[in-house]
This record gives structure tokens, C-alpha cells and sequence, in this order.
């Protein structure tokens, strides 16, 4: 079965400079762990979370030296004010809305101070969207849907929504954009997406 997660995020190699030397990172969600293995050879202290066992033996595997936990993200115990760096990449968005925000303030309470949130996630540009609207046209929560065929939810964000759950904090960067993407099961196709580093 195909498994997310073994590149190394092009974004995440801009942001190296500017962290802490042998700073702490949290990465959830991890997938196959590229940017854990990444992070983990320039020194970082690297904590990692996946429900899927296998990705996390794998990265056990390749790299022990990091930290690498079999859980869902709702069942971890979030440390106050240990990171110095906390990846969501394309995870928060197979969570419900009420989970997203209760996730996102125990993200930021995890963070040091000046320490740096980086998330990615599916927005409303998202061409998948537009088939959710169709089939559930007034969601329980907006912009939430449940999918029955991956027996899970999807939230599709928008760039104000996402402002207003860190409004406390300092936004140094948020933006939309449609991107190419080509993997199994789907092959080529687009995926709208919103990118945000926040700084606590």
C-alpha cells in the first residue's frame, strides 16, 4: 500500500536556518518520517506521531534516535511549552471542526516562546469540495463532511477561518494556492491547499 511522508517538505529546508540548534520538533502525523529523518540528522530533537503502526516501525528502523509514537492525535498528551517547531502537514484536515480548534490551541500552548507552527491543509479550493457540497449540502459543521469510503472526516479550511483559531498569535505567513499532485490510488490530480507558519 502506498504511505505519505517520505519527502522532505521543500519549505521545511528554508525554516532550518532560522530554528534553534538542536532545537525540539513535535511532526504530526508524520507518514514514512522524511522530515523526521531529515530534521533528526541535523540534530534536532524529533518527536513524531502516526496512527499508522507500520510508518512508525519504519521509522524506528531508520532513525532511532527519534522519538517515534503509534497514536491518534487526539490521544496525545500535548507538553506545555517544549517545542521549538511543530509540523501539521496535511493531517488537521481529517479531523472534525470542534477537534481542529481544540488541536490547534493545545498546538500553540505546546509551542516555546517564538516557536514556530507550520501547517498544511486542504482549503475550499479543493476540487474534492465542490463534490462534498453536492452530496452534503448543509453540514453539521461548516465545512465539514464525513467520508464513508475512508470512514473519516474532512475539513476544508479557508484562509479566514484559519486567521481567526491563531489570531493570538503572529502570522508570518498564510496562503491559497491549487497544486499538481500524482500518487496512488488517485494518479495525477489537484489538490487546493492553504500553508500557514505562525510564530507564538
Amino acid at each position: 500500500m502506498f504511505k505519505f511522508g517520505k519527502n522532505v517538505d521543500k519549505k521545511l529546508e528554508s525554516l532550518v536556518g532560522i530554528l534553534p540548534k538542536n532545537g525540539e520538533v513535535l511532526d504530526l502525523g508524520s507518514g514514512l518520517g522524511g522530515n523526521d529523518i531529515f530534521l533528526a540528522n541535523l540534530g534536532f530533537s524529533v518527536t513524531c506521531l502516526d496512527k499508522d503502526e507500520e510508518v512508525i516501525e519504519h521509522i524506528k528502523k531508520e532513525n532511532p534516535v527519534i522519538a517515534a509514537i503509534n497514536k491518534e492525535i487526539l490521544e496525545f498528551d500535548f507538553p506545555k511549552e517544549k517545542y521549538d517547531l511543530v509540523l501539521a502537514l496535511n493531517v488537521l484536515h481529517f479531523l472534525n471542526l470542534e477537534n481542529i480548534e481544540k488541536i490547534t490551541k493545545l498546538i500553540v500552548r505546546s509551542l516555546k516562546k517564538d516557536g514556530l507552527f507550520y501547517f498544511k491543509a486542504f482549503s475550499t479550493k479543493d476540487p474534492s469540495y465542490n463534490n462534498f457540497i453536492k452530496f452534503t449540502p448543509n453540514p453539521k459543521e461548516k465545512n465539514t463532511f464525513f467520508s464513508e469510503k475512508m470512514n473519516r472526516f474532512i475539513h476544508f479550511f479557508t484562509k479566514e477561518e484559519l486567521a481567526d483559531f491563531l489570531s493570538e498569535n503572529t502570522i508570518l505567513e498564510l496562503e491559497e494556492f491549487v497544486t499538481e499532485d500524482d500518487h496512488p490510488p488517485q494518479g495525477k490530480h489537484q489538490h487546493g491547499l492553504i500553508v500557514a507558519l505562525i510564530k507564538k
